[in-house]
């Protein structure tokens, strides 16, 4: 292969143009790295403003009028980060500041921006909005979010379950539940947290919860099973002890046990004491786990009896610390 084409004036150009764009990268690198400073003082500017506005709203200082005429009236850029650092406080501010923030920000116009961006066609636009929409806790909004959870995106609903935290009641768990029967894409430990926020402030979420536990999925009565244990609802033990002993799915036994380890009384140890004899070893494990979490004047005869079968499974948990409960 010869090089003739190699010619001094080729390389001149080919040097050239290499230089030319090292030197387009630079000028891009220096372009974007001004751009950001700027952007990032100009935010900084926009928070001067709104951040002490903002504070004296929640704080309900004695120019409350001028404040709150100040941030109603904000717009463009500093309307938007007036309506960030409104919506940032909601997670941390409680009371008549919590509810002073939520009508400014109803004020403002923001849960109908909120609503339009909630069909957008864009998941990450849907779940930011869902999110939002529960942080304001609106009525009006209830309906939207329980529709939420069935949408196209496992990460919308996902959001949807954890935002109905702020419309607790039962239409909100029978939503969630609908997630728990049906939905495997969404972590279960979300919906079992958004559940446990429910019922330990709704009776009437609650009472859904414990209807749970007769679902004839066996998904929702292990997850509401979990849930009254998390929940230390002790009327609640007899019923999970029913479910140790008489419920067609391991799984369902096996959470009605973790939960009474939590919750058990004495009156819960026949029913956890014949379980250990299952053939299911996490069963038995976890049985043995909620005799050792009652008082030992209560388990002491079960945790000998069990100590005398010589169970080799058993034996090792019976040589470990018992769990410890939470008052």
């Amino acid at each position: 292969m010869t090089w003739t084409w190699l010619t001094p004036q080729v390389i001149v150009m080919i040097t050239v143009a290499l230089w030319a764009l090292v030197l387009l990268v630079i000028l891009a690198t220096m372009i974007a790295h001004v751009v950001r400073v700027s952007r990032a003082d100009r935010r900084e500017r926009l928070d001067a403003v709104a951040r002490p506005l903002v504070a004296a709203l929640v704080l309900e200082e004695s120019d409350g009028a001028a404040t709150h005429d100040a941030l109603a009236r904000a717009r463009g850029a500093l309307g938007d980060r007036v309506d960030e650092r409104l919506l940032t406080l909601l997670d941390v501010v409680r009371g008549e500041g919590r509810d002073r923030l939520v009508a400014m920000l109803v004020e403002r116009g923001h849960p109908d921006r909120l609503r339009r961006r909630a069909r957008s066609h864009r998941s990450s636009t849907r779940a930011r909005a869902v999110r939002q929409l529960g942080q304001l806790g609106l009525d009006r909004d209830a309906d939207l979010l329980l529709a939420a959870t069935g949408d196209r995106s496992a990460i919308v609903r996902s959001v949807a379950a954890r935002a109905l935290v702020a419309h607790a009641g039962a239409r909100s768990v029978d939503a969630i539940l609908a997630l728990v029967r049906e939905d495997r894409s969404i972590p279960a430990l979300v919906l079992m947290n958004a559940l446990v926020q429910i019922g330990g402030t709704d009776p009437e979420g609650l009472g859904s919860i414990r209807a749970g536990l007769d679902d004839p999925s066996a998904r929702v009565r292990a997850s509401c099973a979990r849930v009254l244990g998390e929940l230390t609802s002790a009327a609640d033990g007899d019923r999970l002890a029913q479910l140790v002993s008489r419920d067609p799915a391991p799984s369902v036994r096996f959470a009605a046990a973790t939960a009474l380890t939590r919750v058990g009384t004495a009156a819960h140890v026949p029913a956890l004491l014949e379980a250990t004899r299952t053939v299911w070893a996490p069963l038995r494990v976890e049985c043995v786990r909620a005799l050792q979490a009652l008082p030992p004047a209560v388990s002491a005869d079960a945790l000998a009896d069990i100590a005398s079968r010589a169970d080799p499974v058993l034996a090792t948990v019976l040589t470990q610390p018992a769990p410890r409960t939470e008052p």
